[in-house]
């Protein structure tokens, strides 16, 4: 994968404007529904949009971007299949809701402002700071979803773009509906997080089939984009939610193609104390047990087993993760699996 380019402001600014007037552009167009600001529902006649849109009623598929703030490849994924409805390459069979999750942070090029939006779904009493109201908002778009595909970003490199969700086999098929060949990251036993429902999570609960793909790291980088797209273009025609007129193979290094795997252990980050992670990890890069991952004050903290790295976390000064809480883990550590390993 190559590098991503460095996101701006100014270019957070035009994709946003840009996502905004194709809504505009669609709303004028289309049988549509505006769910919630920056989250549309947009069908094949305005019948299915309001028993869609409806309390009970089912969004066919829905596409989200930026649920983290700085994950910003999405935001030209989600724009480019509105241009493709409005110009007709995208012929829409049932009904669709398309979302923009923080766009405030966006902005700030921050994750978060004040709570993670992505851990703030599912709570029983949301907070009144800014995430805590968007994930009220973005509620109604995601308990009302058959299909979910959440587009995210890592913060360090990745050698692959991969999917990953909470296991339920209906999920792990939606996956390999759309791809055959990127892998699949999933985990089962418990929440990926004690803090609130992530979106696939929350779309799961309510008796939907959500997942999340990451692309790479975070930026606007082309080859990600058309990860992203071709992606999404099979999600469409995979749920028949549209016509599409041309369909993509998505290709991936041969060592990953169509793998598997879940966690094999995770390395907490310490609640005090100078932290150190080892510079040059990126995500699917494989560690040995007893790797030296990072240093705490004056003793060494190595891999307690082998596999793949996933999510390693570096705090580097003066950037916003420096500001905030600290992580809770340094990173996660996983192994290969087959099919026959997973739940039945």
């Amino acid at each position: 994968m190559q590098s991503p380019s460095q996101s701006t402001g100014q270019q957070i600014d035009q994709h946003i404007e840009h996502f905004r007037k194709a809504v505009r552009s669609a709303r004028k167009r289309f049988a549509s529904a505006e769910i919630s600001p920056d989250a549309i529902c947009i069908g094949p006649d305005m019948a299915s949009v309001q028993n869609a849109t409806a309390p009970g009623g089912t969004i066919n598929l829905s596409i989200t971007a930026i649920i983290h703030g700085n994950e910003v490849g999405g935001l030209p994924v989600v724009t480019k299949i509105l241009d493709q409805i409005l110009t007709g390459e995208i012929k829409l069979k049932s009904t669709i809701g398309i979302a923009l999750g923080n766009i405030e942070a966006a902005r700030e090029g921050r994750r978060f402002l004040d709570r993670d939006l992505n851990r703030s779904f599912g709570m029983g009493s949301l907070s009144e700071s800014r995430e805590g109201q968007r994930a009220r908002q973005l509620q109604q778009l995601l308990r009302q979803s058959r299909y979910l595909l959440d587009i995210h970003q890592t913060r360090e490199p990745s050698r692959t773009p991969f999917f990953i969700f909470p296991w339920a086999r209906r999920s792990f098929d939606f996956a390999r509906m759309i791809s055959k060949e990127l892998p699949i990251v999933t985990h089962w036993g418990g929440s990926f997080s004690q803090d609130g429902m992530c979106s696939d999570e929350y779309v799961n609960a309510k008796g939907g089939t959500g997942i999340t793909i990451e692309l790479g790291q975070c930026g606007f980088d082309p080859e990600q984009v058309e990860v992203g797209f071709s992606s999404t273009l099979h999600a469409l025609h995979a749920t028949g939610s549209a016509d599409v007129q041309q369909l993509s193979a998505l290709r991936v290094p041969k060592e990953f193609t169509g793998s598997i795997y879940t966690w094999n252990g995770m390395i907490p980050y310490p609640k005090i104390g100078d932290v150190t992670l080892m510079p040059g990890f990126e995500n699917f890069q494989t560690l040995v047990a007893g790797t030296l991952v990072a240093r705490h004050n004056d003793q060494e903290i190595t891999a307690p087993v082998g596999g793949r790295i996933l999510f390693p976390k570096y705090v580097r000064p003066g950037t916003p993760d420096a500001e905030g809480p600290r992580p809770a883990e340094l990173c996660r550590i996983m192994k290969t699996i087959t099919s026959e390993e997973l739940p039945a």
